[in-house]
């Protein structure tokens, strides 16, 4: 067996492993980090596909390009024959972005082969394959986690120390790098950084990566010419409404060290020995330590944070850890007698950081305080299963044939599946109030609930419960209530 092969063998085998973790996870715990995820991507995206959708505020001033949800619409409608209702499309859109996420776990097999070997590219690629983090955000349709997963590719593509690539290699590179740019604009310090790096003063380089990254632009800035007003509309109001006028601020202001917060949240006490092999690591491959370093300075900078923004810099972290981790390794090789005990070496640094990853998976929850705890006891208290009862609901009704109108009854409308999990084209409608409810009910047969229904409407009979939301549906039809439904009341309030 020559070694081409063995390598080959070896990624294929992490591949396989990584995106079966990733799809049963996926399936196993549907969550919602975000209501982003749902209401800026796939609910636009089925409304492309289905023709029917909540528009929130972004998609009514213009400020989101149609490009990603295009492409989920796309999916949405190759995939639903998968299953009922809205199970089998929610299902493709899963495997599809796992699928996309795998190229993590490539650019970390093959950053590691050219850093130090096989035995380095194994390390890194199996942190990749297994770290927690990394299984959570992969099936998310967040823009700024499908362009890490294009950021990354780009960087490897045009980073390379040992040779010169060629034009046709740098203009993909720069293809790559202009997608995430376009997905994620707030990338632009990190990719101009970036450039700056791996380009410096070699005009053969700059050209091919910016006429890729150009290319890109041009085709996102034509989109937004047909389904806006004007070319790069979704980009110059995008940062006007969120940076001049403010817009982001409303959904929370933080300090600039919350994204150091964030890591400890997550990572806890570990997060001070994976640092350190960060920092180890970096001295293999110092651009991917100033680029994450660049990631998360830049958003620091900003008001409204959250950490999916920073997620680009989370796997190539790991491929620094990894690197580190593999330098201790290896310094430790020339002590083992035997290739069966280098095999046991590597076996134990991979179990090192599956128990690590498991471990900080059952406690992962970045809005409870913080603590330095190893292992959590309750998953009902973490991210895996954050809104899980509110998107079964809403599936569970997919499959039902009666459905003619949804009431939300204590469910907030940004914590609910929307129509990309509700699937049928009948109104929902937000019932706050008891006034609301006699004012309304006529108008739907089913309600989703987290709390009891007003007394005087027993008619409605209890049908199944997850954690505390039930669904309740009641005999007749549905009365047509104009200028009540959840578009309208989006529409008055400005959300």
């Amino acid at each position: 067996m020559n070694r081409r092969f063995q390598v080959d063998i070896f990624l294929t085998i992490i591949l396989l492993l990584s995106l079966i973790i990733r799809v049963v996870t996926a399936l196993k715990f549907p969550n919602m980090f975000w209501a982003d995820e749902i209401f800026q991507t796939q609910e636009p995206a089925h409304r492309l596909a289905f023709g029917h959708g909540i528009v929130t505020w972004e998609f009514r001033d213009g400020i989101r390009s149609w490009v990603f949800p295009g492409i989920l619409a796309v999916v949405m409608g190759l995939t639903a024959w998968l299953g009922e209702g809205s199970t089998g499309y929610v299902t493709g859109i899963n495997v599809f972005l796992s699928l996309i996420s795998l190229s993590l776990v490539v650019i970390a097999f093959l950053w590691g082969n050219n850093i130090g070997g096989r035995i380095t590219a194994v390390i890194c690629a199996s942190i990749s394959m297994i770290w927690f983090e990394l299984i959570y955000f992969s099936p998310k349709a967040f823009t700024e986690v499908v362009a890490t997963h294009f950021l990354l590719p780009g960087l490897y593509l045009s980073y390379q120390p040992k040779y010169s690539p060629s034009r046709q290699r740098l203009f993909l590179a720069g293809c790559l790098l202009g997608i995430a740019l376009a997905l994620r604009i707030h990338l632009l310090p990190c990719i101009a950084l970036a450039l700056v790096y791996i380009c410096k003063t070699k005009w053969r380089y700059w050209l091919p990566m910016l006429a890729g990254i150009t290319g890109v632009f041009l085709i996102f800035g034509t989109v937004d010419a047909f389904t806006w007003t004007y070319p790069f509309q979704s980009f110059w109001l995008n940062i006007w409404v969120n940076l001049v006028e403010g817009r982001s601020k409303l959904y929370g202001v933080s300090p600039w060290y919350e994204y150091v917060v964030f890591l400890l949240k997550s990572w806890s006490w570990l997060f001070f020995p994976m640092m350190i092999l960060v920092v180890i690591g970096s001295r293999r491959s110092p651009i991917l330590g100033w680029l994450a370093f660049i990631i998360i300075l830049s958003h620091s900078l900003l008001a409204h944070k959250e950490y999916r923004f920073i997620y680009p810099a989370i796997p190539m972290l790991m491929i620094l850890a990894g690197l580190g981790t593999a330098e201790l390794v290896i310094n430790w090789l020339p002590k083992w007698l035997s290739l069966r005990k280098i095999a046991i070496a590597v076996l134990l640094s991979f179990c090192l950081w599956t128990s690590s990853s498991v471990a900080l998976a059952s406690r992962f929850n970045l809005y409870a305080p913080l603590n330095f705890s190893t292992f959590g006891t309750n998953l009902q208290a973490t991210h895996w299963t954050a809104v899980s009862e509110n998107l079964l609901a809403f599936q569970s009704l997919s499959h039902d044939k009666n459905v003619c109108g949804l009431g939300l009854w204590g469910v907030n409308w940004a914590l609910s599946g929307g129509y990309t999990y509700l699937h049928h084209d009948v109104p929902i409608f937000p019932v706050e109030k008891d006034g609301d409810f006699e004012q309304l009910n006529t108008g739907f047969n089913y309600v989703i609930a987290n709390r009891p229904l007003p007394p005087p409407y027993q008619n409605y009979q209890l049908q199944q419960c997850w954690q505390g939301t039930c669904v309740y549906q009641r005999p007749g039809a549905c009365d047509m209530i104009p200028n009540r439904d959840i578009n309208y009341v989006l529409k008055q309030s400005g959300n």
